[in-house]
């Protein structure tokens, strides 16, 4: 009888699926890298010297609630050909936020955020990753050292 149901098929069907290869999600193998090199990066410049290396190379110069609801993030930051500002409003991706040149070795941008308290850190274009002298220091979710900016409510 064909409607009868064998109970080692679904089973023999079961081991069969799990003894194949999936197949890799494209890119899922570069990008587990990149985050890796990323985090190992942070977590080495993080370190004591480097870390007071990094204070030297980059001072915070502003942050603040403007009157026009945007706030102000600058660096000054020697020896660099760009800055990116990363936080938690950019998912800490370092395309989405450039700093322009302002002279003087000075970076600078405005962005508008809402009410709240954000995490954030500038990424120069060499890689380096500074957390700003001015600003509150806090840690992200890797225990790397970041800053804390607060925007009230208008």
């Amino acid at each position: 009888m064909s409607d009868e149901l064998h109970p080692d098929e679904p089973l023999n069907a079961a081991v069969a699926a799990l003894r194949t290869t999936p197949a890799l999600v494209p890119g899922l193998v570069e990008r587990t890298r990149e985050r890796h090199r990323r985090v190992r990066r942070r977590r080495f410049l993080s370190g004591g010297v480097v870390a007071s290396l990094a204070a030297a190379f980059a001072v915070g110069i502003a942050l603040k609630d403007g009157d026009d609801g945007y706030t102000t993030f600058a660096l000054v930051a020697p020896q660099t050909s760009g800055v990116s500002l990363v936080g938690d409003f950019t998912e800490w991706e370092t395309d989405r936020v450039r700093l322009e040149p302002k002279g003087d070795d000075r970076w600078e941008v405005k962005v508008k955020l809402a009410p709240g308290r954000y995490r954030f850190a500038y990424v120069t274009d060499e890689g380096n990753w500074l957390a700003d002298q001015s600003a509150p220091p806090a840690l992200d979710d890797f225990g790397d050292p970041t800053s804390v900016v607060m925007v009230l409510s208008e």
